[in-house]
């Protein structure tokens, strides 16, 4: 069993296949919470961190944190993430209910439940296709927007009590789906024992991870913290969810967040597997036989200098350095570079939830977009590099010229507008 330690508990065996066989990959340190937003720099600087280690099974090769933080510290207090900020999301989703309404046959007055729906953007979608949608999300300001957008939502952990009142109060669900949410979740198992148990038979599943192959590939290790406790790669995942029950009838990816695995799930057993399913794991496996992944935490040290360095020089320069977004990501990043002390005037956020506060770690304050003024010859580092392309968009549309973009990852980009 996890041992338990101010808030956190230490995972001692694999979540997915529950071997005690785990090693430790890489060590970040102590690191805070990325959603712990504080109200003064002084705070900010000395609130409180846990350990950051990724494991790595020696059975199923599946990769994990060393620690599971309290849920009810990372989520329910201080949680200001908003999904329909982006358009870039927006559009995701938009193009994501429409292929799944056609893939999985879904009619007016389906019954749609999006377990982690944070402000309801993904539902809005189902629902305007006229079907009945619920959500259910653990943090009280998003629920709060979606709820006054008319999106049901329930302002709780998903787990098999809560499972049980939904079936009992809408009944058997024709569609579950999940977004960027089922690799934080603490009882896993319990989690899709759950899903499996609220389904309607040959009723269709589908959820969205990161994809930690896209992560490895490109060195995206800002994406490891505390609120994602997996990191998931097919092969593994795929054995985990056919022992819950389910078949995998079709695995993608996509580029969402710097790298998106999607699994399609039915409640139902197949007499053989999906061809489509082998390739995927057959290559992905090929994939992870040639990786040294040390080497490849190495390289995320070599850019996040290379980051340093480059700022340091601008700095010299007598130029200003900004920085845009506030991401949960942005705390280890800034702190990994060594950008998180007296080298950044202030952050621009589009999100007013998280505006007036400062990125957990640093001094670094958070503006809103619009009160955004900044002199010719001044850098934005990009820490929402994810979304850099929306960001510089957005940047021309508010006639920002003359400055450099700063786009860290997956490499140092650097870009004039």
């Amino acid at each position: 069993m996890p041992r338990k330690s101010n808030n956190y508990k230490k995972i001692t065996q694999c979540r997915l296949c529950n071997s005690k066989k785990i090693k430790k990959v890489h060590n970040f340190g102590l690191i805070p919470l990325g959603n712990n937003l504080q109200k003064s720099g002084f705070q900010s600087l000395n609130c409180q961190k846990f350990p950051l280690s990724l494991m790595q099974c020696l059975v199923c090769n599946h990769f994990q944190l060393s620690i599971s933080v309290n849920p009810r510290i990372l989520y329910a207090k201080n949680y200001t993430y908003l999904t329909g900020v982006t358009k870039t999301f927006k559009n995701h989703f938009k193009d994501y209910s429409s292929s799944i309404i056609e893939k999985c046959k879904l009619k007016k007055g389906s019954l749609i439940l999006d377990i982690g729906s944070n402000d309801g953007t993904c539902l809005s979608y189902f629902k305007k296709n006229k079907m009945k949608v619920i959500g259910i999300d653990p943090a009280k300001k998003p629920s709060k927007i979606a709820n006054d957008k008319g999106i049901k939502t329930i302002n709780d952990f998903f787990n098999k009590k809560i499972s049980n009142v939904i079936k009992k109060k809408y009944g058997k669900l024709d569609f579950i789906t999940s977004h960027n949410v089922l690799a934080h979740t603490e009882n896993i198992q319990e989690i899709f024992l759950s899903i499996y148990n609220i389904l309607k038979k040959d009723a269709y599943f589908c959820f969205e991870v990161g994809y930690f192959k896209e992560v490895a590939k490109h060195n995206l290790f800002d994406t490891i913290y505390h609120e994602h406790l997996d990191y998931h790669h097919a092969k593994p995942l795929v054995k985990f969810l056919e022992r819950m029950g389910f078949s995998v009838i079709d695995l993608s990816t996509n580029t969402i967040q710097g790298g998106t695995l999607r699994l399609l799930l039915q409640k139902r057993k197949l007499k053989n597997k999906i061809k489509k399913v082998e390739r995927f794991i057959k290559f992905e496996e090929e994939f992870f036989k040639k990786i040294n992944i040390k080497n490849k935490f190495l390289n995320f040290r070599k850019t996040l200098l290379k980051l340093n360095l480059l700022i340091k020089k601008e700095i010299s320069k007598k130029n200003n350095i900004y920085a845009y977004g506030s991401p949960t990501k942005a705390s280890l990043l800034l702190i990994q570079s060594k950008l998180s002390k007296n080298m950044v005037v202030n952050s621009f956020e589009d999100n007013s939830l998280k505006c007036n506060k400062y990125i957990p770690g640093t001094d670094i304050k958070i503006v809103n977009t619009r009160k955004m003024k900044i002199n010719p010859g001044s850098v934005i580092i990009i820490l929402a590099w994810n979304f850099s392309k929306e960001i510089e968009i957005r940047l021309k549309n508010l006639n920002i010229r003359n400055i450099k973009l700063f786009i860290p990852l997956p490499k140092t980009n650097i870009r004039k507008i």
